[in-house]
């Protein structure tokens, strides 16, 4: 009998079942890792976009647009022209660590710095802030 290796991905904190998340039946490897990749962009747009409108709501805040991609070594950033760009891989994360990541990004829209008005801020919306910064840390 021929001994069938299940494979996992991260989503949402969790690990899953590939086959579960996504039809991989008859596909090469390559074809996985870019399944993998589009499902991942997928859903992290997906998530980010209803996260933000959340929030955004309680900051009264309105980004220029929401962009998922493969930034290097941040889950998000925000520029002066107010266009947000999260992590294709942001939906690996808890749901938790994705709220704190993006009042992060939304509060810079206000302040772009990480002063004492920035922290007040992201704080008046997410007061254990502090405990998912270093939740996040460990995530990485």
């Amino acid at each position: 009998m021929e001994k069938v290796q299940k494979r996992y991905i991260r989503y949402l904190g969790g690990a899953r079942l590939l086959d579960e998340m996504i039809p991989i039946e008859g596909l090469s490897k390559t074809e996985i890792v870019d399944t993998v990749g589009r499902f991942y962009i997928k859903n992290s747009k997906q998530i980010t976009k209803e996260r933000t409108k959340i929030y955004q709501e309680l900051l009264k805040v309105t980004p220029r647009s929401i962009k998922i991609d493969k930034i290097s070594n941040r889950w998000g950033s925000c520029n002066s022209k107010k266009e947000i760009t999260y992590h294709y891989l942001i939906s690996t994360l808890p749901m938790e660590l994705i709220d704190y990541i993006v009042v992060h990004e939304l509060c810079h829209i206000h302040h772009m710095n990480h002063d004492r008005s920035f922290w007040r801020k992201v704080g008046s919306i997410m007061p254990d802030y502090k405990e998912r910064m270093k939740m996040l840390e460990k995530a990485k």
